[in-house]
């Protein structure tokens, strides 16, 4: 049997989930008004960090969507 080695992306999803799923005591729901400018940050950087990575791979993500089958030939 082959064993196949966890992902980190397999794993930090199963660890988000079950952070999710986990009961909070009702004191821990508390947020003070930093917390709203660390959610905005973190807004802030997944649409910078994606606009990032979709730059540096648009050379790829084009020919990927551009690819045509031999049996379809471009006019």
């Amino acid at each position: 049997m082959i064993r196949r080695e966890r992902t980190p992306i397999r794993f930090v999803a199963a660890l988000a989930l079950a952070l999710a799923l986990s009961p909070v005591a009702a004191g821990a729901q508390y947020l003070d008004p930093g917390a709203g400018s660390i959610l905005v940050q973190v807004v802030i950087a997944v649409v910078v960090g994606a606009s990032v990575g979709i730059r540096l791979y648009w050379g790829k993500i084009a020919a990927f969507l551009s690819r045509r089958s031999k049996d379809n030939p471009p006019r």
